[in-house]
């Protein structure tokens, strides 16, 4: 079994968002989990997630995952 941890260094966490950068817009995107991790992208834990910065003048998109009910 692969278990997923959070991508910076030394954080042995649970994943709960992905962070994917979009070079062309200067844009970091920061959203649920994905299902799986892919190449270019980057899994945070809850207090990575929170602390997230992108580079200056880079806009960053947060989509946050709504409940059904």
């Amino acid at each position: 079994m692969n278990i997923r941890t959070c991508s910076r260094v030394a954080c042995e966490s649970e994943p709960v968002s992905t962070l994917t950068y979009v070079y062309a817009d200067s844009m970091a995107v920061l959203g649920p989990l994905s299902m799986e991790h892919e190449p270019g992208s980057y899994d945070l834990c809850a207090r990575h997630t929170q602390s997230m910065s992108a580079p200056r003048g880079w806009q960053v998109v947060r989509y946050v995952s709504v409940g059904n009910g």
